[in-house]
Order: structure tokens, then C-alpha cells, then sequence
């Protein structure tokens, strides 16, 4: 893992929100674009409130530019079947891929879900299944419907 990076809050790193706001606009135009039904920064201020779910995790380079980001939220794709909550908004600049960024920030959000007795996070993806599956998370057999197709629905059970 390439150790030129921290895990923070997004609490602890508010001044990241502008960045990646602008990341989750370029990412999900259909959500948060001009169109779209969406605040980014209005979610972002939510993930950071530091008293529970939601919340999120940042990475921030050693000059403190943002890397990456992931939250932990009640709702997401795969609700409708009782499922929850989700590991959601995970996004990595793709200037940092494969450097250990996606796998720190799934570890902070496991730890940060440990920590407020969950037993088990859900996710949905079409672009981390293989970082997903190496961090131990397993595929349930289930599907959500997402813009971008039918999607396979991961589990990470926290208790094993």
C-alpha cells in the first residue's frame, strides 16, 4: 500500500467538500449535475455532521489534497429488498487508483460501521467488484436497478 496518504472524517476535512462536490458532478451527472435532482454539497455538509450515519471518509494526499472519498449511508441501491445500510459515494480520482487509496478508504468505512455495532454494509457497483471482492466482501446473489443497468448487490459481514 502506498503510504503517501491519510484516512479522515470528512468532519475533520470540510475544506475537501468543494473538490468533491465537484468530483460527485462530473461522476453523476444525472444526480448531481445542473439538472439533476441533487446537492452535492448539501450531502457532502450531512456526511460531515460527525453524529452518526451518514457519514464519510476522505483521503487526503500529504499536502492535503483530496484522493478519494466513501460514505456510509442508511439508503442506497438494493433498499427496496431491507437492506442497509450501504457503502455509497465511493469514488477515488483515477490519478490515484492502485496505489491502496480504494482499499483504506473501504477498511475506514468497515471500521467506522464496526464502531456503531453494524453488523453487516451492503454495497452496489459496476466499478469496484474487484476491489470489493479482495477486501473480503461477497456477492449476495441479489440485484438493484441503477441508471447504468442491473447491478450486483456486495455484503460485508463485520462480525468475521
Amino acid at each position: 500500500m502506498d503510504e503517501s496518504f491519510r484516512i479522515v472524517s470528512l468532519e475533520d476535512g470540510r475544506n475537501a467538500i468543494p473538490v468533491i462536490a465537484q468530483w460527485f458532478c462530473d461522476q453523476w451527472p444525472t444526480w448531481y449535475g445542473p439538472d439533476g435532482p441533487g446537492d452535492a454539497i448539501a450531502d457532502l455538509e450531512g456526511w460531515a455532521d460527525g453524529s452518526g450515519i451518514p457519514l464519510a471518509r476522505i483521503a487526503l494526499s500529504e499536502t492535503g489534497d483530496p484522493m478519494g472519498i466513501a460514505a456510509l449511508k442508511p439508503d442506497g441501491l438494493g433498499e427496496e429488498l431491507g437492506l442497509g445500510p450501504f457503502l455509497s459515494a465511493f469514488y477515488v480520482r483515477p490519478d490515484c487508483r492502485r496505489r491502496g487509496v480504494g482499499m483504506a478508504l473501504t477498511r475506514a468505512i468497515e471500521d467506522a460501521a464496526r464502531s456503531l455495532g453494524i453488523a453487516s454494509v451492503y454495497g452496489v457497483t459496476d466499478g469496484a467488484r474487484g476491489l470489493l471482492m479482495r477486501a473480503g466482501w461477497l456477492d449476495t446473489g441479489l440485484t438493484a436497478q441503477s441508471e447504468r443497468g442491473v447491478l450486483p448487490i456486495f455484503c460485508r459481514n463485520l462480525a468475521s
